[in-house]
């Protein structure tokens, strides 16, 4: 296939060939349950960062025809609108839209066409389906464009830490929503020199297995003429009763094994590497890395099969710019890199195509966002 090379396994595209579909994160559910429907979006352009009323267009493919289910202005390349099935249903998807109120989730019954209208954005949605979490996109999108929505002035954009902004839960169920954590309580809960002066975002945020406990991502702004920021990794309850996990550490990407333990590429002592984090003891155990040689220390996009044996991760671009895609056996600790992607050189960090590969229901398939032949698509692996 071109673009793709050193592969070990059978690639196929399942997308339609002349336009540009993407999935987006990793962590979300793409597939039904008979692994025949998987999730996706219709762009138009790639070239770009989306702008505040370009539309994507939302549904799945099914034999590589696209039905649309809906469309949203309120999307980014990296993640989409973060559509996803409801866990353990092939009926009903959640996703983002912008209206004229701001952002909000839709709970979309795609067979019935029954829509619900929230009063929030969720960043993430609880395994259960009964809560999301919702943070400010429009404050993300000031920190990374290719990770917030364009469309809404962040009111606090001069505040770095307003009391009335944080994380909200929304109860789905009853239509609900709360804010459980501020940027303010967190200053005060954690001081430290970046609580106290800089301006604070929450990048990311993740529900654990069991619906309990989440973990998110506090960052600070970069100052001016500054590469980088500081990442301080909280865990929390449903109340908002927060425990930290590292301060200001290095710490990427991450994935919960199950409602206690956190897999994650970090630096928990100032040495990069695959961790398993035990929440609320903040034990930590080091794996071996699948992509010890890779760029940016190795770091991996890293997520748990269904059975838990299993762990997947993308690399970032080597030095002749594929993208590497690994499975690793945590019983035996043998890692297999199942192919290597040709990435896209065009430096607009923002709309890069991330692997971001995902594992069906079952754990017997693996689907993946691509641009190895230069259209945005999404390919299959039977494993």
């Amino acid at each position: 296939m071109k673009g793709i090379k050193d592969a070990v396994v059978d690639v196929k595209t399942i997308t339609p060939e002349n336009d540009n579909f993407f999935f987006g994160y990793y962590d979300l559910n793409a597939f039904d349950s008979t692994s025949k429907k998987h999730l996706c979006g219709r762009t138009r352009f790639i070239d770009r960062t989306p702008l505040r009323d370009d539309v994507l267009e939302l549904g799945y493919v099914e034999d590589r025809a696209f039905k649309k289910i809906a469309a949203t202005t309120a999307w980014n390349f990296q993640q989409g609108a973060m559509l996803q099935y409801k866990e353990d249903s092939d009926d009903t998807v959640f996703y983002n839209i912008r209206t004229d109120s701001g952002y909000s989730t839709v709970m979309h019954n795609i067979v019935t066409d029954e829509k619900k209208h929230f009063s929030a954005a969720a960043a993430c949605i609880s395994p259960s389906g009964r809560y999301g979490l919702a943070i400010n996109f429009s404050r993300i999108y000031d920190f990374r464009k290719g990770y917030g929505y364009c469309g809404e002035k962040d009111k606090n954009s001069e505040k770095n830490c307003p009391e009335d902004d944080g994380i909200f839960l929304i109860d789905f169920l009853n239509n609900e929503k709360k804010l459980i954590i501020s940027y303010k309580e967190i200053s005060r809960l954690f001081p430290s020199d970046v609580t106290r002066n800089e301006k604070l975002v929450i990048n990311h945020i993740t529900f654990n297995k069991t619906s309990d406990r989440f973990v998110f991502l506090l960052r600070n702004f970069p100052r001016k003429g500054a590469k980088d920021w500081g990442t301080t990794v909280i865990t929390s309850d449903l109340y908002g009763n927060m425990h930290m996990i590292m301060e200001n550490k290095f710490f990427s990407h991450y994935a919960w094994k199950n409602g206690m333990q956190i897999l994650a590429f970090c630096a928990p002592e100032d040495k990069a590497g695959l961790y398993l984090i035990d929440d609320l003891d903040n034990y930590v155990t080091e794996l071996k890395s699948p992509y010890p040689n890779g760029p940016f220390g190795g770091d991996i996009h890293c997520i748990y099969s269904p059975d838990k044996r299993y762990i997947l991760g993308d690399g970032y671009p080597d030095t002749d710019n594929y993208r590497p895609l690994f499975l690793y056996d945590t019983e035996t600790e043998k890692i297999v890199q199942l192919l290597k992607a040709k990435s896209l050189s065009d430096g607009n960090w923002d709309i890069r195509c991330d692997l971001h590969a995902r594992f069906n229901r079952q754990g017997n398939q693996i689907s993946f966002d691509s641009v190895h032949d230069g259209n945005r698509k999404i390919c299959l692996i039977n494993i």
